[in-house]
């Protein structure tokens, strides 16, 4: 009996859960419908685009646990106008040649991630976690090459922005040695 009990409270705040998240999305839809007081909506922020942002990688913040270094990537807004970001960009390894090494990236699973508004000369970053463990000659990573940069694609974006980073990649698809653990957010990482 109590098995069940606690089945249906479970039930209960999911259902109760999904009414609030739905509330939200609603009431959040209409503010933006809503006409500001002075009769005049409020200015569009454009995305940023690669060519108006400084992508580096923060090597000096780098952490290490467990045999997993973090490494920040940063986004510096480098033009005259407010441009905004949000979500997972998309990475690969790319070797001194410009080839593509390894599988790219796998990413966190935020559900609801910011928008992130960055002044001229405003930075936003992220986090790469580079496993170099699973980085190893043979089997499905094939020869170990060098990577000597990263290819970032930005949300909804075709151009790539690229940031300098030396380390050991698999030269074929295969493990997933970097992980992008959360979207991008405010400030220097």
């Amino acid at each position: 009996m109590r098995l069940f009990s606690t089945r249906r409270t479970t039930r209960t705040l999911t259902a109760a859960a999904a009414v609030a998240i739905t509330a939200c999305g609603i009431s959040s839809a209409a503010y933006a419908a809503t006409p500001s007081p002075a009769g005049h909506a409020a200015p569009a922020t454009s995305v940023c685009l690669p060519a108006s942002l400084r992508t580096w990688v923060a090597v000096s913040l780098r952490s290490e646990s467990a045999g997993i270094t973090y490494y920040p990537l940063d986004f510096t807004n480098t033009s005259h106008a407010t441009c905004s970001l949000s979500g997972y960009p998309a990475v690969s390894a790319i070797s001194k040649r410009g080839g593509q090494l390894g599988s790219p990236a796998s990413h966190g699973m935020q559900l609801v991630v910011p928008l992130v508004v960055l002044a001229p000369g405003a930075t936003a970053h992220t986090i790469i976690a580079y496993h170099s463990g699973m980085v190893s000659a043979g089997g499905r990573c094939g020869s170990v090459d060098t990577a000597t940069r990263l290819r970032v694609y930005l949300d909804g974006l075709k151009g790539a922005a690229y940031a300098g980073l030396r380390f050991h990649a698999c030269s074929h698809a295969g493990p997933v040695f970097l992980t992008v653990t959360q979207a991008i957010r405010p400030g220097v990482g």
